[in-house]
């Protein structure tokens, strides 16, 4: 037998008990006193996902009770309009509420696919008394939903790496946790921007607003933690000494045995793909169109540290005698100090020339793997590297100026300009953007952008070198903005 349609708004603001014109019977309150519960929050991420599953599963002197019996009821159709934002609620995760609903009542629910007026059409099925329920399901999981709030915060720009994390796994927490949704603002030319420290990044916040402080509080935990670190670096960069000195010869193999161990890596500037600025130390010049850089962050913080132990390890005479090396070939990795600040570094072997009569004296260059330095010192500042000084990567970055013709710069005094546009061994930041790569013997040596920020504007380091006359564009200008 076909029955009645009814529509009922569900986002009307009438008690529920008055739906349909008319007071609900004892039996049918008391039904919906087991029935009823704030559906609203079910889909929050907030500690209330539970309360439907309680509500319609609990079990006591009063709710023990079968499904109900359809059998020999009359069978209707009515229709509830849910404004469209309230439907995922009303459905809960992967259907869990309607679904329930629909046991407890021995209805069928759907939802229509068209939008009408920001609302669409909850479709409910099944015997009248139970069918009149479950619209008073609906309606209280409508009328009950937290008030959606937006608002927005902003954090320093050199933040938002930490706050979205590895493949966004930080932010998703943040909204796992919270159950606010959390959007960081996204620039169309962001990959062609600098980052600048002064900068501020807008984060859009969506929920309730125990939802959204719950999020903000987490968005400026991982704020301090970034300031935090930033501090560290900074303290870092003050221990660590000014290394400027005389330009560094390029080197045979260009330092490229250091990885010839499996177990050690070189640190690079950006994964496949990264298109950011980085921030970055230049570390060492040999010209004004290649040297070396460290990335400025966590490993800079236990590079410093790293450093430090060593140096004090190393100065002790005895620790010296445990690691005494009668012979040292090319490419072996060492303890070795450096002439100009009697720290002790790791170290690789580019060449040795033995001295028979006191083999202490013999010399030995060495390659600096964590600052792109060269030296030739005496075999006694040499030493076996302990191996658990190894589980740092290779900090020093070797690189070259893009879009300028090696052959067109000026000898030292374009090193020297150079120098001074980038802070070399000054330990000041520069933000740095790879844009190609070069074949440099059998290593691929990344060609990037340097950007100086710590003026009043910024400095593009080739253009102002192209601009002193001191190098020349490859092809007559940049191929890259």
């Amino acid at each position: 037998m076909k029955g009645k349609t009814s529509t009922i708004p569900a986002d009307e603001t009438e008690p529920i008990d008055s739906v349909q014109g008319r007071s609900p019977s004892g039996m049918e309150a008391s039904r919906l006193r087991n029935f009823i519960l704030p559906l609203g929050g079910a889909l929050l991420l907030s500690g209330v996902a539970g309360t439907i599953y309680y509500y319609l599963t609990k079990k006591d002197d009063e709710d023990e009770r079968m499904l109900p019996d359809t059998r020999n009821n009359q069978w209707t159709t009515a229709e509830v309009r849910v404004p469209t934002e309230c439907v995922g609620l009303v459905i809960g995760r992967q259907g869990a509420n309607v679904k329930l609903i629909q046991e407890r009542t021995g209805t069928k629910i759907s939802f229509g696919d068209e939008e009408v007026d920001g609302h669409r059409i909850c479709l409910i099925r099944g015997p009248e008394e139970y069918v009149t329920t479950a619209q008073k399901l609906v309606f209280k999981a409508v009328s009950d939903q937290p008030v959606i709030e937006s608002t927005e915060m902003f954090v320093p720009q050199y933040t938002v790496g930490r706050i979205i994390g590895r493949s966004g796994e930080s932010i998703r927490s943040v909204s796992r946790i919270s159950g606010a949704r959390v959007d960081v603002e996204r620039e169309e030319e962001q990959s062609q921007s600098i980052r600048s420290q002064d900068d501020m990044k807008r984060i859009v916040l969506k929920g309730s607003k125990e939802q959204i402080d719950a999020a903000k509080s987490l968005i400026l935990e991982k704020v301090a933690e970034e300031e935090e670190m930033r501090q560290q670096i900074q303290a870092s960069a003050v221990n660590m000494s000014m290394r400027a000195r005389g330009r560094q010869a390029p080197l045979e193999n260009g330092g490229s045995e250091a990885a010839m161990n499996g177990s050690m890596h070189q640190e690079c500037l950006s994964m496949p793909g990264s298109d950011r600025f980085i921030e970055t130390y230049v570390s060492a010049v040999d010209s004004a169109a290649h040297f070396w850089l460290q990335v400025v962050g966590p490993r800079s913080i236990q590079l410093d540290k790293l450093v430090t132990e060593m140096t004090e390890y190393y100065e002790d005479e005895d620790n010296r005698e445990l690691h005494l090396l009668e012979k040292v070939k090319k490419g072996d990795i060492v303890a070795a100090k450096f002439p100009h600040d009697d720290s002790w570094y790791r170290g690789q072997v580019c060449s040795y020339e033995p001295n028979e009569e006191d083999p202490s004296q013999g010399l030995v260059t060495v390659y600096y793997v964590d600052f792109g330095d060269t030296e030739t010192i005496k075999m006694d500042c040499v030493f076996e590297l302990r191996t658990d000084y190894l589980k740092l990567n290779f900090q020093a970055i070797e690189c070259f100026l893009a879009n300028i013709k090696p052959e067109s710069v000026k000898g030292d005094e374009a090193a020297d300009a150079f120098e001074e546009l980038t802070y070399a061994a000054q330990w000041k930041v520069v933000m740095v953007k790879v844009v190609g790569y070069q074949q440099g013997g059998d290593k691929t040596i990344p060609c990037i952008r340097i950007i100086d920020t710590n003026g009043p504007t910024d400095i593009d380091v080739a253009e102002e070198l192209v601009k002193r006359g001191l190098a020349e564009w490859t092809n007559g200008g940049p191929s890259t903005p």
